[in-house]
């Protein structure tokens, strides 16, 4: 067998390509490099960048995913092999999924105009909660529960492999309660959108239903073809999971059943003494709500990733070849149980919209006519010294830590909001008739949420999605408005103009 001739390694692993890079780690396709045969998987090696290796909080974080994940044996939870170390830099080994997240399913979908199907929504969800609940009621040797939470459910943490098996990722910020590292004092980690309330509040009580209100929020999102909470700053957000009222997915014109859109409801609820009380009893509420006849088959999912990332992979399988040689990336790839796929032809293109009209549905315009469900919330202006920091948390400047520490200091503990009933939907014009994101390159962006590796482009906190305007009513001044006054005007602590204030 012939290797290449230069070759960066991560201990005794040959990194072939890079598969994804965000805010604090790097992903690489590698074999290992003792693997003579080619009988040895591809793995996938997460390692972190350079500035934070040496960092000792991100280094015991790292070690806790380690040896957190590592501990989870469950088809539907990505496995960590091993942790180990090149020049004194850290490195994770796990399981390579062929497929893509469920955040770039999403996005290439909509760029079609295509929203997920039902049946494909509901067994994806199944899957993870599954591996959620594996995770929750994992024990050590003597049947003591670890107490694992993982606290950052998400789209971009649900793998759909190409089999159309899914498996949870990322447990780096996942807490125990014999955790090596502990959180820092008011520091919450995770993606704004998918926090559960009573993370944010006061009593910032984080336990297995947070997590099932997080996998709530993906699934109502995937039914209804839209964001649940999406501000243009990360109070906006923030404010949004605490009192924005959650409407219910049948008003919102998804053909489900009630029995479903009451368990999606249920696992929504800001009560938790009404929210469910594990992943297995939502999992179960959901099936029988779905019913047969919407809950869909590791096929109908496998369908779909073939016809939405069919051609990336092939490229991907080409790119393999160029590394390492033809018959070295025939037996990776089977030893990996991956069928290899054929090279792809000249000029093929990455992505083939007209494939999607087979596996998923267009999306109905009448998802999108009620504009953001923020529009929905009463606004509560503040005033003064306290509009004045707003404005500057809002802005980023004390960052997303200070941010929720003015949130929770302003609006204290969220009240308990039920699904609350819309007004009938205007007719929905061309311009808002569907969720349509640009295209995305997949070669640049497959993997790229995978393994808790959040893409670049992308914010944490909100995807940029379009949203219909509902139409222009008085109302106070919102959250997101305060000192945002083109003209500058005199306030208690000073001159505001575009926003910024000049203090007396």
């Amino acid at each position: 067998m012939v290797r290449p001739t230069e070759v960066a390694r991560a201990g005794t692993y040959d990194l072939l390509l890079e598969l994804a890079s965000g805010g604090m780690a790097t992903v690489y396709l590698a074999r290992s490099h003792d693997d003579d045969e080619g009988d040895a998987p591809l793995v996938a090696i997460k390692r972190p960048h350079r500035h934070l290796a040496k960092d000792k909080a991100f280094l015991s974080m790292l070690l806790d995913e380690a040896r957190l994940a590592s501990a989870i044996d469950h088809p539907n939870v990505v496995k960590v092999r091993e942790l180990g170390f090149e020049q004194a830099e850290p490195f994770i080994v796990l399981d390579y999924v062929e497929g893509a997240s469920l955040s770039e399913l999403r996005k290439e979908l909509a760029a079609a105009e295509r929203a997920v199907d039902t049946r494909v929504a509901v067994r994806v969800v199944l899957d993870a909660l599954a591996g959620l609940h594996a995770a929750h009621d994992l024990t050590d040797d003597k049947g003591r529960s670890l107490g694992i939470i993982h606290r950052d459910v998400s789209p971009h943490n649900v793998l759909i492999g190409s089999d159309g098996r899914v498996r949870l990722t990322d447990f780096g910020i996942a807490k125990a309660e014999d955790r090596m590292q502990e959180t820092r004092t008011h520091e919450v980690k995770g993606k704004l959108a998918y926090l559960a309330p009573e993370r944010i509040d006061k009593r910032r009580i984080c336990t297995k239903q947070s997590d099932i209100f997080s996998m709530a929020v993906v699934l109502w999102e995937c039914l209804a073809g839209r964001r649940l909470f999406r501000g243009d700053e990360a109070l906006d957000t923030l404010h949004e999971v605490m009192e924005a009222p959650i409407p219910r997915l049948r008003q919102l014109g998804a053909d489900i059943p009630a029995a479903l859109d009451e368990a999606v409801a249920r696992g929504l609820s800001r009560d938790l003494s009404v929210r469910y009380a594990s992943a297995a009893e939502f999992g179960q509420a959901i099936e029988r709500g779905a019913g047969p006849a919407n809950v869909g088959t590791a096929a109908d999912v496998a369908r779909v990733i073939a016809a939405v990332f069919g051609a990336s992979l092939r490229h991907r399988h080409q790119e393999v070849r160029s590394a390492v040689g033809e018959e070295a990336a025939e037996h990776l790839l089977k030893a990996t149980g991956i069928t290899p796929r054929p090279p792809p032809t000249p000029n093929m293109p990455l992505s083939t919209p007209a494939l999607y009209a087979a596996v998923a549905p267009p999306a109905p315009s009448e998802r999108y006519a009620y504009g953001n469900v923020r529009d929905l919330i009463p606004s509560r202006g503040l005033s003064g010294r306290w509009r004045t920091v707003a404005a500057i948390a809002a802005g980023g400047l004390l960052g997303g830590t200070a941010a929720l520490m003015l949130f929770s200091a302003v609006y204290g503990a969220a009240p308990a909001h039920p699904a609350a009933p819309l007004e009938p939907a205007r007719p929905a014009t061309s311009s808002e008739s569907a969720e349509s994101p640009p295209s995305v390159d997949p070669r640049k962006t497959m993997g790229a949420a995978w393994y808790g590796t959040p893409s670049a482009e992308e914010p944490s906190h909100a995807e940029l999605v379009p949203q219909a305007s509902p139409p222009p009513t008085e109302a106070k001044p919102s959250m997101r408005d305060a000192g945002k006054s083109r003209a500058p005007h005199e306030s208690d602590v000073g001159t505001t103009r575009n926003g910024f204030t000049k203090l007396k």
